[in-house]
């Protein structure tokens, strides 16, 4: 109870860009447990049953035979002076996530804009910003500060910054930032990496306001889907084809949307 408390405060003075988050954690209170053990159990299994090689799910996007292998997003020297600054900190924003995937697809694809939800240390901007700057394209990342965290200045701090230029870091809730970011890029979304809120009602509202944005041919990369039902549910309710891939023991769904006949 304190906690909670706690947390209706955070975000109440925080301001009106939060008030929309708080609203449905309140709501979220009241309505049935989703992200229980059991739905992890479930989901975790059905993933299991379904992972495919990368290889397999390059080619289930329209990436050609000779096209599969994956290239680096960073090498290991630049890697190594990030992850100096980042163990030197008190922070703990968490891992970097498929990055060499979500580099590839871009690369093989020729992503031009792109759209992330959840930055942390910038791994995944940082790989979609190396490709897309190619092509003078434009990431939009929406990044809300973390409940009990401090080192916000470390937020994206493995972007170089001769790629800020096609970035745009928002520092708002996925309700508040999500909506405005889709209307910026206006019918030319290619990609969305989802890596914020992954709660089953999170994740239930988000999902359904991406896929109806992407382009047809646009990419969806979903990271931890194994964390409750939801990825599940989504892809069976659309009829849709997806890949299931393992990474350090969690699992990444991807999606390509086909334009329905």
């Amino acid at each position: 109870m304190i906690e909670d408390i706690k947390s209706f405060f955070w975000f109440l003075f925080r301001g009106p860009k939060y008030y929309s988050t708080l609203f449905v954690q309140i709501l979220t209170k009241f309505r049935k447990n989703q992200d229980s053990d059991l739905h992890l159990e479930i989901a975790t299994n059905w993933c299991k049953e379904r992972v495919v090689s990368i290889e397999e799910c390059l080619k289930s996007i329209g990436i050609s035979s000779d096209q599969l292998n994956i290239e680096h997003a960073f090498d290991n020297s630049y890697s190594s002076k990030i992850n100096e600054v980042i163990n030197s900190s008190q922070s703990n924003f968490g891992g970097p996530g498929h990055i060499d995937l979500i580099y590839t697809i871009c690369e093989r694809l020729g992503i031009k804009n792109a759209i992330e939800t959840g930055v942390a240390y910038g791994w995944s901007s940082a790989a979609i910003l190396s490709s897309l700057c190619k092509r003078d394209g434009l990431l939009i990342s929406i990044d809300m500060p973390m409940l009990k965290q401090s080192d916000y200045h470390l937020i994206g701090v493995a972007v170089e910054p001769k790629l800020k230029n096609f970035w745009e870091l928002r520092r708002e809730p996925d309700r508040f930032g999500l909506p405005r970011a889709i209307k910026k890029l206006k019918g030319s979304l290619e990609l969305v990496h989802y890596d914020s809120d992954k709660s089953y009602y999170g994740r239930k509202w988000s999902q359904e306001i991406i896929w109806k944005n992407l382009c047809n041919g646009g990419i969806f990369i979903s990271d931890d889907i194994e964390d409750n039902t939801a990825f599940m549910e989504f892809v069976s309710l659309h009829n849709l084809q997806f890949s299931v891939l393992e990474f350090e023991q969690k699992y990444v769904g991807v999606i390509k949307k086909i334009a329905e006949a």
